[in-house]
């Protein structure tokens, strides 16, 4: 990781992007940009430009005076630290649009998981939009000796999500090697639940077929990435159900898995599944989007 940006947010009373993404810095020798938003309506004003880009002003000021605090209290001398405070209503898409200018490896920010079909909150956008790795940080606290989890979809022979699960699992390495953690893998084997109610296939002999096949497949990732088979986790069931279970039984400190970006009707009414699994999760996440 070259650089990161840390999403800073005033709603939350401890600072967890900023400690945990200086920590990551610290730990991979990544430059550290920080970020503070301010926004507010000013249509209560006096339509004077003058009074109102003074209240602008004033309230840009307070935030960065808030950021100085918090700033005073995080032990970042020793990194390489760009800090701003931005006036933007459109939090997601100027993050999209600072990543694709400058080339930052990474964005941190801790979680909100609410959504309706009329707001659709910050992190589902980034999970959708953002060209680089997004980490959702939830409360816990990281442990050194608790895993990685990358989740991966072996089944498939599309050349795109083959060449996702490299991402993922790479993302995922370098995480635990930073953060002295084991690598651990899990793939869900997913089974219609109506074809299994029709008994239209014999779900025990299908799933022993699918576990065959995959073989190859897992021996050469346990070769290549040097894992045990204790890290690597094959399990039945619904993709969003299979990795929350498997990353609360591995106690993981975080989850890395791929998202297509699905936007429009199509999230709103089918979802990602990256989004899916984190109203289940209760750790970190980072959504790695495929190479363009």
């Amino acid at each position: 990781m070259d650089k990161l940006l840390i999403v800073m947010d005033p709603q939350h009373k401890h600072q967890i992007a900023l400690s945990r993404g200086v920590e990551l810095a610290r730990a991979t020798g990544a430059s550290v940009d920080i970020v503070a938003f301010v926004h507010e309506y000013l249509d209560a004003l006096p339509n004077d430009p003058v009074v109102q880009e003074r209240a602008k002003k004033a309230l840009i000021e307070m935030r960065e005076k808030w950021l100085e605090q918090m700033l005073a209290l995080t032990d970042c001398t020793d990194l390489k630290v760009n800090v701003r405070v931005v006036w933007e209503k459109q939090i997601h898409q100027w993050i999209i649009d600072y990543c694709q200018q400058e080339r930052v490896s990474a964005v941190i920010k801790t979680e909100n998981r609410s959504e309706t079909l009329l707001y659709t909150p910050t992190d589902w956008q980034l999970i959708r939009a953002c060209p680089v790795p997004v980490m959702l940080l939830a409360e816990l606290k990281w442990n050194k000796a608790h895993p990685i989890l990358a989740a991966v979809d072996l089944g498939t022979e599309k050349p795109v999500k083959k060449a996702l699960n490299n991402r993922i699992i790479d993302q995922a390495w370098h995480l635990a090697k930073a953060m002295g953690s084991e690598l651990h893998l899990v793939h869900a084997l997913h089974t219609s639940v109506l074809l299994a109610d029709l008994e239209i296939i014999d779900t025990a002999a299908h799933e022993r077929k699918r576990r065959e096949a995959l073989k190859p497949k897992i021996e050469h990732l346990r070769h290549t990435w040097h894992l045990t088979p204790e890290q690597v986790h094959i399990v039945s069931g619904p993709t969003q159900k299979v990795i929350p279970s498997v990353a609360n039984k591995i106690k993981a400190d975080m989850v890395v898995m791929g998202t297509t970006g699905k936007t429009g009707l199509a999230a709103r009414v089918i979802g990602n599944t990256a989004e899916k699994v984190l109203t289940h999760l209760r750790t970190d996440l980072v959504a790695v989007k495929p190479a363009e």
